[in-house]
């Protein structure tokens, strides 16, 4: 299973927790900060995926990181 890294809000991780841990591996970190950001391991290093604010809709979140991974896993 693929491992995903997220560094987020506690609300925003747990919503994309949700989202993403039927299909993911998931490592995640607290942040206070008003970024937030999604990365997965590629070629053994961490390669960040999308990067977001803290007040996007997590639907948009989602969306970015589909449409990122695909572009970056080729």
């Amino acid at each position: 299973m693929k491992k995903i890294f997220i560094t987020a809000s506690e609300k925003i991780v747990n919503q994309l927790e949700k989202k993403f841990r039927h299909n993911f591996e998931i490592e995640f970190e607290y942040s206070d900060s008003l970024e937030g950001k999604i990365e997965v391991i590629k070629n053994n290093r961490w390669v960040t995926i999308c990067r977001f604010s803290s007040n996007e809709s997590i639907d948009n979140i989602v969306t970015m990181f589909h449409v990122n991974y695909e572009i970056k896993s080729n």
